[in-house]
């Protein structure tokens, strides 16, 4: 009778702990999602009242302080040698770089066009693990998704030409999406070499937020000129500080909490969700208007980026 007892306790408090587990998957899932659609609105808001280089200083200087006071209470020790040190210059290289691009692009862009280009990047990965690195082989249907989603991004470009600096906008966003996936494959290089090093997530973003914090302090007195003559409004701060906190801190502890959680290409399907809602969101909250020709291309995007994922989607499902 004991035994029944506590047999069945032990399946109860497994099945407990299983549906905990799922309801914390779920909440980082969606936080996950509402956090990465959000934030290019929040970049654009940010850029309303400030230069793009002194409202990226100034988000990065907060979340470096979020990220080390989080990292100190964690106990998680910070390392400075040589191999960690080489990881937080890659890391930098996606921050500082990627989003300097960004943040110059965004002052011409509408924040759901910001994210439907950031949601290109996975195909951007796969055509140089494919052509360049050798790391991944992509199949017909994944080609003719990449080249789908490439007309799509061609039309938007149509689109954008009789309306002022977009252009210049997207192209600047583009650089930036080159960057943050130059970053990606330079940092596993550096994980997998010799003497290489393994950091704790947040221990990394650290490193690197130092870094991107110092080249842009570097940067500053050339754009001392338009430095923020007055307090800047409360919507110009909050944004600003929901891209600290949110979108540099809160955003990485879903994405490495869920990556060891769910199969890859549940993963993969907020590159898809993104920037639907990212779209929606920015007509909506801040009225930006969109021309058919440019939703057309979006749309156009989109299929081809749910093509593109269609292989891994079925894979995951016949498992």
């Amino acid at each position: 009778m004991n035994a029944e007892l506590d047999t069945t306790t032990t399946l109860a408090g497994l099945k407990a702990g299983h549906a905990t587990e799922r309801f914390n998957t779920s909440i980082a899932y969606i936080g996950l999602v509402l956090i990465w659609s959000t934030t290019p609105l929040s970049v654009v808001l940010s850029l309303r009242e400030l230069n793009p280089i002194w409202s990226l200083t100034i988000r990065f200087l907060l979340a470096l302080a979020v990220a080390r006071g989080v990292l100190w209470l964690l106990k998680e020790p910070l390392p400075v040698d040589r191999a960690a040190m080489r990881c937080y210059l890659v890391g930098s290289f996606s921050l500082f770089w990627a989003m300097l691009f960004t943040y110059l692009g965004a002052q011409y862009l509408p924040s759901g066009l910001i994210s439907l280009i950031y949601g290109l990047s996975p195909l951007v990965a796969g055509f140089f693990a494919h052509v360049v690195f050798k790391s991944q082989r992509l199949n017909f249907i994944q080609w003719a998704g990449m080249f789908i989603a490439v007309l799509g991004l061609a039309g938007i470009f149509g689109a954008a030409k009789m309306q002022g600096n977009i252009v210049v906008g997207i192209i600047y966003v583009l650089l930036g999406v080159l960057c943050y996936v130059g970053s990606i494959f330079w940092l596993r290089y550096e994980n997998n070499r010799e003497g290489g090093v393994s950091l704790h997530s947040l221990a990394q973003t650290t490193g690197s937020l130092l870094l991107s914090g110092i080249g842009l302090l570097v940067l500053i007195p050339f754009y001392w000129e338009q430095r923020p003559m007055a307090i800047p409004s409360w919507l110009c701060i909050s944004a600003i500080l929901y891209s600290a906190t949110f979108a540099s801190v809160l955003a990485m502890f879903c994405y490495f909490y869920l990556v060891s959680r769910v199969k890859p290409a549940t993963l993969s399907l907020t590159t898809v969700m993104t920037p639907i809602l990212a779209m929606g969101l920015g007509m909506w909250i801040n009225h930006e208007n969109l021309t058919w020709s440019m939703l057309t291309g979006a749309a156009i995007v989109l299929a081809g980026l749910l093509l593109y994922f269609a292989p891994d989607w079925w894979r995951a499902k016949s498992n």
